[in-house]
């Protein structure tokens, strides 16, 4: 037995002097920079199916479309006008005059496009206008707040999920409320997510930092860790409640409308308000200089 575990040291001994430091911090950079591909992946698949990118990119599609058509309008007749000043300078022949139907028929086909493009980027935008911002960019961060950031991705797909759940969304004082709660909550989760960034740059950088540096950075990192906790998690419990309320005031707003009464949205505005209010108080604490660098 003694002669198996000490043939089992000296082997694992062996393999680790012959692999080296190096290597081990080689096959860690690897593993990291798998994961960061992987969720660069995720992200691009989400970007291409988030319905508010979508409609942008309709909406962006609509406008090429519009200024081709519009090119095409002006080429036509400034074509047109030239084969006119040389049909009155030479007189009119038989080309000339198929040459000015064809221009015609031209200038007629892209006005009826235009007219039609014309169409389709009003509803293009009005689709848009309807629909809420784009979530903000979700970056790869560090493995040691991967968890966390996760938690924050599934919060601010459930508060725009709570949103749309909102009766009466055609109601301007409500249509109001919900992009200041949307716009109030993307602030937020971008300096929480800007900081998300600041300390997978730190820990990168603690990595690669002088042996004596890192004890230090390390400190740096775990506290504006703390700070990014405290922040999801304030983000989540403000989505959690306010999900409750909207959710037991929908219900009971789709009873009153089946019993002819009337709706009361007073409790779901009251809390879409405080929600509000504290998705501010989020991105001002997450917005606030996070502790100096000691490197600096």
């Amino acid at each position: 037995m003694r002669s198996r575990s000490a043939a089992r040291i000296l082997k694992n001994s062996v393999l680790k002097g012959a692999a080296g430091n190096g290597a081990a911090v080689a096959l860690t950079r690897g593993v990291q920079a798998a994961g960061q591909a992987g969720a660069s992946a995720n992200e691009f698949l989400r970007v291409r199916r988030d319905p508010t990118e979508i409609a942008i990119r309709r909406r962006r599609a609509a406008v090429r479309r519009l200024k081709v058509w519009g090119t095409g309008v002006a080429v036509g007749v400034t074509g047109g006008a030239a084969l006119t000043v040389t049909a009155v300078a030479d007189g009119l022949v038989a080309s000339s005059v198929f040459s000015m139907i064809l221009v015609a028929a031209l200038v007629i086909w892209c006005l009826v496009g235009l007219a039609r493009a014309a169409v389709d980027l009003r509803r293009r935008t009005a689709e848009v206008a309807a629909l809420p911002p784009p979530q903000p960019p979700r970056r790869t961060v560090a493995p040691q707040i991967r968890g966390e950031m996760a938690k924050l991705d599934s919060y601010s797909d459930g508060l725009r999920r709570l949103t749309a759940m909102l009766p009466a969304a055609s109601d301007v004082a409500i249509a109001g409320l919900q992009r200041d709660v949307i716009a109030s909550a993307d602030v937020a989760e971008r300096l929480l997510r800007q900081q998300a960034k600041e300390y997978s740059e730190l820990r990168r950088t603690a990595t690669e930092a002088p042996r004596a540096a890192r004890p230090t950075l390390s400190t740096t990192a775990d506290v504006l860790a703390g700070r990014i906790r405290a922040g999801i998690g304030e983000y989540g419990r403000l989505v959690g409640a306010a999900t409750e309320t909207v959710a037991a005031s929908t219900e009971l707003t789709g009873a009153l409308a089946d019993l002819g009464a009337p709706t009361d949205l007073g409790a779901p505005t009251d809390r879409l308000q405080s929600l509000a209010t504290g998705m501010r108080e989020i991105a001002d604490h997450a917005g606030t200089p996070r502790p100096s660098d000691p490197r600096g």
